[in-house]
């Protein structure tokens, strides 16, 4: 080779190591796969490490990772081409293995640290069953049964499924002996088994509500038998000393269970009914007057010493001024209960030896004492006409031609003592036969006389029937 040869060959070596010679060989820069970046710099996620070397502080958006989300890649969520269309419902990434039948806000139930951290308390919280007591470390499969196609919005399996067990071996007081119900919500709190509320009981004897109530801890208080919870006892709390004390001249009284309540079948102290055959206290106008047997018995050791005077019940003035003129009246119990035998205001059946009121025509006409006494400080007055009873227009319709006739409450009594029409009244007829002696004499007068007497009766009997 020739020296200007190798001299060529040397110069065409060096333009190819040149390095505009390198640039015109190098591969093009890659594309950048993200469309949209919303103005974020590279480095806002990359370093000059490489390009999967990726940090993005995500506390500075709206949807900040917490839990699991913080180790998913972005590609998990984001479309590499725009960031902002990011969808947010967690059913975009993550399939229901509820089928749709625990809803679609996963967040009830779930939380961002894993999908086995349920938050069972804020879930049951909006239900019918709270999720409280034991119960809240429970999984949701144990209630939850995995055997249809909706087991979180069908019935959920029933307290005795688990607790079955429990229910039978239960014996104070025995549920299966007693014929309980297996739904033990009835009576139990999720929280604990005890304290059971038996609510029920207040039907046939008040525990919960009344005197009782919050005087007893558990059933054995008074059912000393728990195979039977017929059984009771009274005298348990109600020692012999002090009950026979309060009851001292009580008829039929027993320091026993089960004449404890007869007599107190709601449990409260002066429950007893049988008073009202003897006077009423629980109907009538004394029902609700009085709050214990001490306001009207005195002695505690005698139930027959009563007074009608103590409490203010019914102070003498006031007794006095609606008494005025009744014959026999005197301020005391005694007399009180002579007058008024079953508590009543105008129970005075001895009216009925002056003028019937109970008996005879006027019986159940009136209501109260003013309607015939209208003025209440004296009795003795009365009036016939009074509450429209008797009016002028169809009484004197009644009296025509009756002598002496007038339309008097005075009057009325004088014909009418017993208050029954026609009682002593005259006929249509005169009375007198005075003036047949002046027409028939001799032996003809008396027969004359006695057949007038018998017209008179005949017509004051028509008269009577018009009535």
């Amino acid at each position: 080779m020739s020296t200007r040869s190798l001299a060529a060959m040397l110069i065409a070596l060096a333009l190819a190591a040149s390095p505009a010679a390198v640039r015109g060989q190098e591969r093009p820069a890659p594309q950048n796969p993200h469309v949209r970046l919303g103005g974020r710099p590279c480095t806002a996620c990359h370093s000059t490490t490489g390009w999967r070397d990726v940090r993005f502080d995500h506390r500075g958006t709206r949807f900040v990772l917490v839990g699991q989300h913080q180790a998913a890649p972005c590609t998990g969520c984001h479309d590499l081409r725009d960031f902002r269309g990011a969808p947010k419902a967690c059913g975009s990434c993550h399939a229901d293995p509820h089928r749709g039948d625990a809803g679609t806000d996963c967040e009830r139930c779930h939380t961002q640290a894993g999908w086995q951290h349920v938050a069972t308390q804020n879930a049951h919280a909006r239900t019918r069953l709270p999720d409280l007591g034991v119960h809240s470390a429970l999984r949701c499969g144990d209630c939850h049964r995995q055997t249809g196609a909706q087991p979180f919005t069908s019935r959920v399996a029933p307290c005795v499924t688990c607790h079955q067990a429990t229910y039978d071996a239960t014996t104070n007081p025995s549920h299966r002996t007693m014929g309980f119900a297996t739904q033990c919500e009835l009576c139990h709190q999720f929280t604990t088994w005890n304290f059971a509320l038996y609510a029920q009981h207040d039907a046939s004897f008040g525990i919960y509500a009344g005197t009782h109530a919050g005087t007893w801890r558990t059933c054995a208080t008074c059912h000393s038998n728990p195979a039977d919870y017929h059984v009771f006892s009274c005298t348990t709390c109600h020692t012999q000393g002090p009950t026979g004390q309060t009851h001292q001249g009580i008829t039929g009284y027993q320091w026993e269970s089960a004449a404890c309540l007869t007599c107190h079948p709601g449990g409260r102290a002066g429950d007893l009914r049988q008073h009202d055959a003897a006077f009423p206290i629980f109907s009538g106008t004394h029902a609700g007057q009085w709050t214990t047997c001490s306001d009207c018995h005195t002695d505690p050791a005698n139930r027959h010493v009563v007074s009608c005077l103590t409490g203010g019940c019914h102070p003498q003035a006031v007794t006095e001024q609606s008494h005025n003129a009744i014959p026999g009246y005197q301020y005391a119990t005694v007399q009180c209960r002579s007058c008024h035998p079953d508590g009543r205001a105008g129970t005075f059946a001895q009216h009925d030896a002056i003028f019937p009121v109970y008996t005879g025509t006027h019986a159940n006409r009136w209501t109260a004492c003013a309607q015939c006494h209208p003025t209440p400080g004296n009795r003795s007055v009365f009036t016939c006409a009074g509450s429209g009873c008797h009016t002028a227009a169809n009484t004197d319709g009644h009296h025509q031609e009756v002598a002496n006739y007038r339309f008097d409450s005075q009057l009325c009594l004088q014909c009418h003592p017993q208050g029954r029409a026609g009682d002593g009244r005259r006929a249509a007829l005169p009375r007198s036969t005075s003036g047949l002696a002046r027409v028939v004499t001799g032996r003809g007068a008396a027969l004359a006389r006695a057949a007038y007497e018998y017209l008179w009766r005949w017509e004051a009997g028509r008269a009577l029937a018009r009535d």
